[in-house]
């Protein structure tokens, strides 16, 4: 009796749970501990279930405390290995600054092109040395390293499998720290590269030691190279291509950004990259196709029953096919779920679909336990389990009325499901989502994958596939633009993520609707989040809060009062396509409850500053825009669909205003300076605010934007003239032009006398900002500093005694790097 209990699906259940929660525990770390510390958890578990394992040979233990034991040990073992896997990657993460190095390498990977014919690429150091030595350094011997060569570099067509011999610069993996922001360096350590940086061609023009000298290495990703060379040639139409190359490939840097959104608003993100459900049709065409052909011959039938033949084939195609596709979570999920299924199958046993659905989560963590932290993680294995609890509930009889109904009534279960999850993971779900999904879900696994597959090997398909791909595009991009289509909400406090979530599996289980009823106010944060709550909460009437992002080399500073929201710049745009204010400032806002900014301040036309600002006119509502931007600038000539252009209000010095208890004033630039447009450059027409309570004038905020020296001595002539609202003195200055010797001089910094100077730069920037003789200016007059490559966003609150926090030391995880000075 014992035997068959321990056997049942119930421990087994209790056995992976333990697994996936040991996991769990070593991910939530901020700090890794010392290797051997996770060694010893290993030990400990090898211990603990040998003992669980003599005892019950021994009959002197229950079956439950067995369960429980090994399930004590397998968590132990998951704390364990996934700790040491952690401490392993690491130890191979540069810590040497920025440095060039002279590299053997062999490339692998499939390489992305990018802006201006660059391209990235991820390369194995065989070899690395430094340039005034012969010396080779050992330590970088086995290490991943992700690199980018431009056009000149020769380095174009590089692909996997060869070893080059070049100079690069190198740098430890590091990313930008914002609230709600996406988490790069995290993918980079889960990735296992230990540093990134650009190839030197005018050092050493990269040479071409070895191509590729077997299949296996680098095999799979030149297929996949020239079959993407081959779509895009075949494909003029690039948003198209972008779409086919995905589905086919699994590569989806060629979709453009603004398809993406369109995707995320209509929630059918999915059925564009390799999901599941492809890979699922794909099995299932072998298996239909397999069974026939070997139900032909009896001898073969005899030797091998047919239906096993075609299960084990379906699953050994769809594993090729989730490897040429990238091996994404979401079809490791499905492989491993299929190959269980079959393995079930075969062997005459039959587990319950949430055992299998753990199951294969287990195996996913085993390969990658940084999966736990992927979106798709959760929101692939809350679908599936919905799926298959619903086919489990409500078969169908065949016909196919019936089977239409049923297919809309599983949509609809997916998609309620999935709303807590994806506004937990996103602060956004599609409200027209379901409607989209039946659209999208039939067209693009019945015909627009079939496709894509199909044109691997008759490259003419292709074209009735961008044609298909053109019309739904078109279909989904008006979906989007209904008013309404997405629901934003704050990002949450984690034990509201986890009540949200729970709430929206719950409803889909066979617990008594009374109590499905009662976990309905788990949904209540969703739908309003009390103030305090929030990730960085609003100030108090009367007083001001203010977070400098982490934007690059840019600025984009959101400030606060208790009823009202100023953006002064939305961040720059990259010569890579890189938008920061679509990246980092409207996920800022998204997170901090910001659904309507009363003002948008673009200080001038430089790219590092309104770059971002089209993002956040097509993500947010504002109600004014104020800049010294030029009459035809594209940002005061933007309107969106259907609406009046944004009220324009030039940036002016002598303008106020009062906001909740909050002194606003502009003092640069004047009416005099606008007139000489032509003559100045951009960064003398720069606007300069300044914020202070009412209650504490003291406590107040100087914006500089880009000034420099002779506008700051300009600013100090009018406060020293007595000239109304033109104080300098400030608790806060953003430092003007990112720190550069051109501005911040002795005298302006005297007048100003801030008690914290903030530092919005670029890590690593061409212009070497912040200046060292600023810095030294800092220090001689006894001002602290901080600068956002090492400080992430910074956050400061009025009421609040101290000069602000910084977020990346406030949330810390171990794979988080700091950025390494130097040059680029």
């Amino acid at each position: 009796m014992q035997r068959d209990v321990l056997s049942g699906w119930p421990g087994w259940l209790v056995l992976c749970v333990g697994w996936l929660l040991g996991v769990s525990l070593q991910l939530a770390e901020s700090v890794l501990w010392a290797p051997s510390a996770y060694l010893a958890g290993l030990g400990g578990a090898t211990v603990l279930q040998g003992c669980v394992g003599w005892m019950a040979w021994a009959g002197r233990l229950a079956v439950p405390w067995r369960v429980m034991g090994s399930a004590l040990a397998l968590c132990l073992t998951g704390w364990g290995s996934t700790g040491y896997r952690a401490c392993q990657q690491q130890a191979i993460t540069w810590h040497g600054g920025v440095q060039d190095l002279a590299l053997t390498v062999r490339t692998e990977g499939l390489p992305q092109p990018m802006a201006g014919g660059n391209v990235r690429f991820e390369a194995r150091v065989l070899e690395a040395r430094a340039l005034d030595t012969p010396t080779t350094l050992p330590w970088r011997s086995g290490a991943l390293v992700s690199l980018i060569a431009d056009a000149a570099s020769g380095l174009g067509e590089v692909t996997a499998g060869q070893t080059w011999s070049l100079h690069a610069r190198l740098h430890a993996p590091d990313g930008l720290v914002n609230p709600g922001g996406h988490h790069a360096m995290r993918y980079l350590f889960e990735q296992g590269i230990g540093a990134v940086g650009s190839v030197r061609a005018k050092a050493m023009r990269p040479v071409m030691v070895s191509p590729a000298s077997s299949v296996w290495q680098g095999g799979i990703d030149r297929f996949r190279q020239r079959v993407r060379a081959a779509l895009m040639q075949a494909v003029p139409d690039a948003q198209a291509a972008g779409v086919l190359a995905g589905l086919a490939v699994g590569d989806q840097s060629a979709m453009d950004r603004a398809d993406w959104d369109v995707f995320q608003r209509t929630g059918v993100s999915h059925v564009v990259s390799v999901s599941g459900t492809h890979v699922v049709m794909l099995g299932w065409l072998v298996a239909v196709c397999v069974r026939r052909v070997w139900s032909r011959s009896a001898r073969l039938v005899h030797r091998w029953p047919a239906p096993q033949v075609a299960a084990w084939l379906s699953v050994v195609v769809s594993a090729l096919y989730a490897l040429v596709a990238g091996w994404g979570v979401p079809a490791q999920r499905t492989v491993w779920m299929m190959a269980a299924t079959v393995a079930l199958k075969t062997s005459g046993r039959r587990w319950p679909w949430g055992l299998v659905l753990c199951g294969a989560a287990v195996l996913v963590t085993v390969w990658d336990p940084w999966a736990l932290l992927q979106p798709g993680f959760w929101l692939s294995f809350v679908a599936v389990g919905v799926l298959m609890s619903d086919g489990a509930q409500a078969p169908t009889d065949g016909r196919w009325p019936q089977q239409v109904w049923q297919g809309a009534r599983t949509q609809w279960r997916v998609s309620l499901a999935l709303t807590p999850l994806a506004l937990v993971c996103f602060q956004q779900a599609s409200m027209v989502g379901l409607f989209a999904n039946l659209v999208a879900i039939p067209v693009f696994t019945s015909v627009i994958t079939p496709l894509a597959l199909l044109g691997v090997v008759a490259h003419g398909v292709w074209g009735l596939g961008a044609w298909m791909t053109h019309l739904t595009m078109v279909t989904l991009s008006w979906m989007a633009a209904v008013p309404g289509a997405v629901w934003s909400t704050p990002e949450l406090p984690f034990a509201c993520q986890v009540a949200a979530v729970l709430m929206g599996a719950l409803q889909f289980t066979a617990m008594p609707l009374v109590w499905r009823c009662m976990t309905w106010s788990w949904f209540l944060p969703l739908l309003y989040l009390p103030r305090g709550w929030l990730l960085v909460p609003p100030p108090a009437l009367g007083q001001v809060s203010v977070v400098a992002a982490d934007v690059g080399q840019g600025t984009a500073v959101l400030v606060r009062t208790a009823r009202h929201s100023l953006l002064f710049d939305a961040g720059g745009r990259l010569p890579s396509g890189v938008d920061m204010g679509q990246r980092v400032v409207v996920p800022l806002l998204r997170a901090l409850d910001v659904t309507q900014l009363d003002e948008l301040l673009i200080s001038h036309e430089d790219t590092d500053h309104v770059g971002g600002a089209l993002s956040v006119l097509q993500s947010v509502s504002i109600v004014r825009l104020r800049s010294s931007l030029a009459p035809d600038h594209e940002v005061r000539a933007w309107h969106a669909p259907k609406r009046l252009p944004k009220p324009h209000t030039r940036c002016e010095a002598g303008q106020s205003w009062i906001w909740d208890g909050v002194r606003f004033d502009v003092l640069h630039p004047h009416a005099d300076d606008y007139a000489r447009r032509s003559q100045l450059a951009p960064n003398a027409l720069s606007c300069v605010l300044r914020v202070s309570t009412l209650a504490a004038p003291q406590r107040s905020l100087l914006i500089a934007g880009d000034v420099e020296a002779r506008q700051e001595a300009a600013l100090i002539d009018r406060q020293r003239a007595g000239t109304p609202a033109t104080n300098l003195a400030s608790t806060i200055l953003v430092a003007p032009h990112h720190g550069s010797d051109t501005s911040s001089t002795m005298a302006f910094l005297q007048a100003v006398a801030p008690q914290q100077v903030v530092v919005q730069a670029g890590a690593r920037n061409r212009y070497g900002h912040p200046s060292p003789e600023v810095v030294k200016r800092y220090q001689q007059l006894g001002m602290s500093w901080v600068a956002t490559p090492q400080c992430g966003a910074w956050v400061w609150h009025s009421q609040m005694p101290g000069a602000g926090d910084c977020w990346r030391q406030h949330h810390a995880h171990y794979w988080v790097t700091q950025p390494s000075q130097g040059s680029p």
